[in-house]
């Protein structure tokens, strides 16, 4: 199930990137519904990594660009038609590290991508840190909300597969591992993003469980495709930061305590 692109420099260190998703792909979806989709050709769309020139440039880590496609369609590192996969995955990602005897693990991704570092920063007991930008927390929701017509393909009528996704983040069985505990997660967010109270309380629960989080808030008004793209450097600076274990250094950030910046 685990498939993508393994970059190695050489290092002890790896970052798993997750992918966010295109509108190429996203207009494939109609196709998966009505039975006349390309596999073929929407594999290939899934071959075309995010942050890959950032990640060229940056030779301090190993990169494993994780994808999301399986069979029908994406689902948020989470589900695939209409199936949980979330712990067949983490599996095989762990399996994945310990072969290749990783010490340091940072979970890294925007949007879909950012969900998908979520979910194995709170299952996979190797992920040391957690990079998560705008994702999405209450996927469900998010689905009803902005994906109402392909809700289809990606839950195939399954309704309390609906219910575990929506509520995967607050579901107290996800949370059985101690080495949680030692992750730290780092989120950045905006207050016009469409899921901003959603991930504050995601933030919330965490440091009701005593995992140590990180805020980044955009105070700009940007919604959020921009409160990535138009913050790229920040981006790559929080990675640098993170990977080689320093304080966040991004002359964008406003810090306010040890736990939390503005821009």
């Amino acid at each position: 199930m685990l498939h993508g692109r393994h970059l190695k420099n050489g290092s002890k260190h790896l970052i798993l990137v997750f992918q966010s998703v295109s509108k190429k792909i996203l207009d494939e979806i109609p196709s998966v519904l009505d039975g006349t989709a390309d596999h073929a050709k929407i594999k290939k769309l899934h071959e075309r990594y995010n942050w890959m020139n950032f990640c060229m440039d940056y030779k301090e880590s190993d990169y494993l660009f994780v994808q999301d496609y399986f069979s029908d369609s994406y689902g948020w590192y989470l589900f695939d038609g209409g199936k949980a996969i979330y712990n067949e995955l983490n599996q095989e990602l762990e399996q994945f590290i310990k072969k290749h005897g990783y010490e340091k693990v940072i979970a890294f991704g925007s949007s879909k991508g950012g969900t998908g570092a979520l979910v194995y920063g709170v299952l996979n007991p190797y992920i040391t840190d957690v990079f998560s930008l705008v994702p999405q927390v209450k996927v469900s929701n998010f689905i009803d909300r902005y994906h109402a017509t392909e809700k289809e393909a990606f839950y195939r009528g399954n309704t309390e597969l609906e219910e575990e996704v929506d509520t995967f983040f607050f579901d107290p069985k996800n949370y059985q591992q101690e080495a949680i505990k030692n992750t730290t997660f780092h989120l950045y967010t905006g207050k016009n993003d469409m899921q901003f109270a959603e991930l504050m309380a995601f933030k919330d629960y965490l440091q009701a469980h005593n995992v140590r989080v990180k805020m980044i808030v955009n105070s700009f008004r940007k919604s959020h495709s921009p409160l990535v793209t138009e913050h790229t450097e920040l981006v790559y600076q929080t990675i640098r930061d993170i990977n080689e274990s320093r304080t966040l250094t991004s002359p964008e950030l406003i810090r306010l305590n040890d736990d939390a910046y503005m821009i």
